[in-house]
């Protein structure tokens, strides 16, 4: 009944203006549906310079004015009403059986988005220094720039990383990180990192860890340049001669043997090292960025050869995990 009412109220006015405006003057405005001054009313203004057209006479329907003016109305008004009717119909409530099979689809969605696993942690190794404390980036491009721009606040955790002596014939060598931006640690249950501002988490991992990585090693970005610094002692009795060093990087392995070459050899020489003494090398290397693993370690390979006094070259030292590095994967 509420609905009915903006239709009553119009066929209201429509009658008062029929009686006092005229129902030849309003027959137009319903008929058209829009509303126009009748013929010979309310004329347009002629622009000026024009000549004033001619006025036109106005004929008005036959008949009784006021009839024919109801009978507009009245035809307004019951094609309304049947259009008011059929939208009521359109919006009827669905069916029974339309509810019950709407019922258990929703319940089967919510069933089966129930059963789905447990979101894991991030496995991008170059975001743990953002989660928690920067807002992480969407995209690869704006990822890596999030990362850059944090790596260049990052300051590093100690001045040196050292290492431990290898080796078991006359020659030992020590091969030690500089300026690393934090430290990785194996676990029971995974990898510990901390960094130099201070964050610290403990990352996931599946399968056994080697024992080779279950104590601290330098932490540093993928792509970063990094400056090794290589300490040989003479542990023999002997001078050692012309005395060359290769080292490169490889990925690391779990059994302690050569892996996969990451970079070419770097090449160093020391011309005398008597007994007892040592020297010290230093050189620059990029690490990998093309490390996809939450776990992502490097190992550099380190050659030691020398030459006896017949001239021929002598292999003294050949180790390859004789240090291990950290650049997360990408």
């Amino acid at each position: 009944m509420r609905s009915l009412r903006p239709f009553l109220s119009a066929a209201l006015c429509a009658a008062f203006l029929s009686q006092s405006t005229g129902a030849a003057d309003l027959a137009p405005i319903f008929a058209r549906g829009m509303m126009l001054p009748p013929p010979g009313r309310m004329a347009p203004m002629p622009p000026p310079g024009t000549a004033k057209p001619a006025p036109q006479k106005s004929v008005k329907p036959a008949g009784e004015p006021w009839l024919a003016s109801a009978a507009v109305v009245a035809r307004w008004i019951a094609g309304r009403l049947n259009e008011s009717i059929s939208v009521l119909e359109a919006a009827a409530p669905p069916a029974a059986e339309e509810l019950a099979s709407y019922s258990a689809a929703a319940h089967n969605e919510v069933a089966a988005m129930a059963s789905l696993p447990m979101p894991e942690p991030p496995i991008d190794r170059m975001l743990i220094a953002m989660e928690g404390r920067r807002v992480l980036a969407s995209g690869l491009a704006a990822q890596i720039s999030s990362i850059l721009q944090y790596r260049t606040e990052l300051k590093p955790l100690r001045p040196r990383f050292v290492g431990e002596w290898v080796g078991q014939g006359p020659v030992r060598a020590r091969v030690d990180y500089l300026n690393p931006l934090g430290i990785t640690r194996g676990e029971k249950k995974g990898f510990r990192v901390t960094l130099s501002d201070g964050y610290e988490r403990l990352l996931p991992n599946r399968g056994a860890i080697p024992s080779s990585l279950m104590q601290e090693r330098p932490l540093y970005f993928a792509g970063d340049s990094v400056d090794v610094e290589v300490t040989i002692l003479n542990t023999g009795s002997e001078p050692m001669m012309n005395i060359g060093v290769s080292a490169v990087q490889e990925d690391h392995t779990a059994s302690g043997e050569a892996g996969k070459a990451l970079s070419a050899p770097v090449l160093n020489t020391a011309s005398i090292l008597a007994p007892g003494a040592t020297a010290v090398l230093r050189w620059r290397i990029k690490l990998s960025s093309t490390g996809r693993e939450a776990v992502n370690f490097e190992q550099t390979h380190l050659r030691i050869t020398s030459e006896d006094p017949t001239g021929a070259s002598k292999v003294q030292l050949d180790e390859a995990q004789a240090g291990i590095v950290d650049p997360p994967g990408l």
